[in-house]
């Protein structure tokens, strides 16, 4: 993760482990992971930190912001988590 990047993810709030999550999957939004049991709260909790850091953006800037795919990732895998008789 780039260091422009990490400082805006620590400005919103998440932590160091956080930071080690998201370095995982080298933040691309393509590869965050299916959430496991008892991981629901942890995502739930970055979504709404990254959601936060972009919500003076435009729904354009968001979408091209690093922060607003991954939010709309986390969020998806999420929704995959809680309801997986709806996957394609």
């Amino acid at each position: 993760m780039d260091a422009q990047l990490k400082e805006r993810l620590e400005l919103a709030g998440l932590s160091a482990t956080d930071l080690a999550w998201f370095d995982s999957f080298d933040c691309d939004d393509a590869r965050v992971p299916v959430p496991r049991p008892g991981e629901i709260a942890d995502y739930s909790r970055r979504e709404a930190a990254l959601n936060a850091a972009v919500k003076a953006l435009t729904f354009a800037e968001r979408g091209e912001a690093p922060e607003g795919r991954l939010a709309a990732a986390i969020g998806a895998r999420i929704a995959d988590a809680r309801d997986p008789e709806e996957e394609e």
